[in-house]
């Protein structure tokens, strides 16, 4: 396999050049660069929005990605290969699921690696002033239908650097749209109010499709039946599970910088939503999956209904679900939380679009989630930019701050906190 990658001398580290290594959760697999001159920096990265994209990594951002300035990922039994496209395949750790490079065979007779960014470090500490990273672009923006992520990923680049241009379809060859502002504008009325929900659905009509890439994970979650059932139990005067919006029933969505989510997936910044086991059906609509983490657990590789549902063990009492033949981030479940999941939003199929806002009570502004673990590294800059981008949307929006937000600036949080949850609360 011919390697394509930037002209790069094979010799020794020295205060001109850098080092990138590359590794997977498990640390099971690891992968050097070559030695880049530093007047190469930042690397150009691109950001995909696109269907397959985010059904392929479970994020809402879609995937990230450079060109490997280094050699082939070398053959290893670990080393998991599916094929996304005729000209794209994918390279995964078999054990923690981690997406790790692109292999694009694009150009007849040359074959292109890329690597996710969200698995990206450097041997050598970076210069006062150095950015490894520049994002680019933002492309097959018109998949999203309400623009997904891309809001709050202006500031991707850090103050006083370019923003990434924005696509609708691929990069330099569709149509370009602001790189500033909302996307798409308000004119395009696909923005929902903050109170819209799905209460008012029957039957299956609430049902939204939770599927991977290859179809191997299939599942659906009973967002409607789910939000008709916290409504019930409020005026049984019952107490709603903590994720649980007590205005609109809808399911927590929030936005999470851990190193884990960040390294399994491959991307810098990962969502999540989530839901009680008993709303999450097998694909014929009618029965659940096994109510609580245990039984979960415990059937995945023996219930055929669970498809190529597989999971890694990321720490004691934690299982992190995946789809072990295409490795999408599926599910992150904890005993601590036996009757529920956090889910990948990347994999809803909701029909009015990527943030799935009938189904989701998304957690805009305040801090992010576990953003304190960039602190230091060359991510730093992302947890502020969050922060930031996303409480300028909600504003924008017109949105009440998030009922969670609430609770956590008044205090109360200690009284409802999240067990082994996660995400900007």
């Amino acid at each position: 396999m011919a390697s394509n990658t930037p002209d790069t001398p094979d010799t020794p580290d020295t205060p001109d050049t850098i080092t990138l290594t590359a590794q997977c959760h498990c640390r099971s697999l690891a992968f050097t660069s070559s030695p880049i001159p530093r007047s190469f920096l930042p690397l150009k990265a691109t950001n995909c929005h696109c269907n397959s994209c985010r059904h392929l990594t479970g994020s809402l951002r879609g995937s990230s990605d450079i060109l490997w300035p280094g050699p082939p990922p070398p053959s290893s039994d670990l080393l998991k290969k599916y094929v996304f496209s005729p000209r794209l395949s994918i390279y995964f750790c078999g054990h923690c699921s981690t997406t790790l490079f692109w292999e694009d065979n694009s150009t007849p007779g040359t074959t292109n690696y890329l690597v996710f960014t969200g698995i990206l470090n450097t041997v050598q500490p970076l210069n006062p002033g150095e950015r490894l990273v520049e994002w680019e672009a933002h492309m097959f923006l018109s998949d999203t239908i309400d623009g997904g992520a891309v809001n709050w990923l202006n500031g991707l680049n850090g103050p006083g650097s370019p923003k990434p241009k924005r696509w609708l379809g691929w990069k330099d060859k569709s149509v370009q749209v602001n790189p500033q502002g909302i996307y798409p504008d308000f004119s395009s009325k696909v923005f929902l109010r903050y109170d819209e929900n799905l209460l008012a659905t029957e039957g299956e009509e609430g049902n939204i499709p939770v599927k991977c890439h290859c179809g191997g994970v299939s599942f659906f979650l009973g967002a409607g039946q789910g939000q008709r059932d916290f409504k019930e139990r409020q005026a049984r005067g019952e107490q709603l599970p903590w994720f649980v919006d007590p205005v609109t029933y809808k399911f927590l969505g929030t936005l999470d910088g851990c190193d884990d989510c960040r390294i399994c997936s491959g991307v810098d910044l990962f969502a999540w939503t989530f839901a009680e086991l008993k709303h999450i059906y097998f694909s014929d609509g009618k029965e659940t999956l096994p109510t609580d983490t245990t039984k979960l657990k415990e059937s995945t590789g023996k219930d055929p209904r669970l498809g190529t549902l597989a999971l890694y063990a990321s720490s004691e009492g934690v299982q992190r679900y995946h789809c072990g033949r295409c490795s999408a981030v599926v599910f992150y479940a904890c005993e601590s939380r036996p009757d529920m999941v956090d889910i990948a939003v990347g994999l809803l199929h909701a029909p009015e679009s990527a943030r799935a806002e009938r189904v989701i009570s998304w957690s805009w502004g305040g801090k992010l989630g576990f953003g304190t673990d960039m602190k230091g590294t060359w991510r730093e800059h992302l947890a502020a930019m969050t922060e930031e981008e996303t409480e300028q949307f909600r504003i924008a929006r017109g949105f009440p701050k998030n009922f969670r937000r609430i609770l956590k600036e008044q205090g109360a949080s200690s009284a409802q906190a999240v067990p082994g949850g996660s995400g900007q609360v």
